[in-house]
């Protein structure tokens, strides 16, 4: 009867350990497929950006399960670091992930996101990057950046020629203070 008990307690273990082992297993298996895919996207990106110095930017998807969007994370930045560099920087990003079916592209600096352009517009700042006029393309992109909230970041001018382009021009300069610039200089002054 002893050894009836006995042999009932060791199933019960057998189990009870199978139970505990069976998520352990599965949630080990969604991290390293959840980290294959924020590594694939990042070594993509990274090889586009092999010739690019002044800054640490990283790549990865927005969402633990995956989903479409995805964020491009300035980490650190160098003293020389411009505005054209990054703005250089993020096109060539578009460029390597033309092919990628994105949501949002959320724009961050240290982790801390702070607007958003459209999947769509991205791929195709990317599938035009090598035959758009860059100072088009840099002028007019403020006109598509969005809060993080989804209201539009800033408005798309009309008018004389002259005027319009100041107006962008500035537009563009505010863009890139509000997202990493201020904030770069800060560290930099720490």
């Amino acid at each position: 009867m002893e050894e009836a008990s006995n042999a009932a307690v060791k199933a019960k273990r057998k189990y009870r350990a199978i139970y505990l082992l069976v998520p352990l297993v599965l949630a080990a298996a969604i991290f390293g497929a959840l980290e294959w895919r924020k590594h694939a996207i990042n070594s993509q990106v990274q090889t586009a950006l092999v010739d690019e110095a002044g800054a640490t930017t990283t790549v990865y998807r927005r969402d633990l399960l995956g989903g479409n969007d995805i964020v491009f994370d300035i980490q650190a930045v160098s003293g020389d670091m411009s505005m054209v560099i990054m703005t250089r920087r993020l096109l060539k990003t578009a460029e390597a992930l033309k092919d990628a079916d994105l949501g949002r592209v959320f724009l961050a600096y240290k982790g801390h996101e702070k607007f958003y352009l459209d999947g769509a517009y991205f791929k195709q700042i990317g599938a035009e990057r090598q035959t758009q006029n860059a100072i088009y393309t840099i002028r007019t992109m403020p006109e598509n950046v969005h809060n993080v909230d989804g209201s539009p970041a800033f408005q798309t001018w009309s008018g004389g020629i002259l005027g319009v382009l100041g107006q962008q021009m500035d537009d563009v300069n505010e863009f890139h203070r509000k997202w990493w610039a201020d904030d770069a200089v800060n560290d930099l002054g720490k």
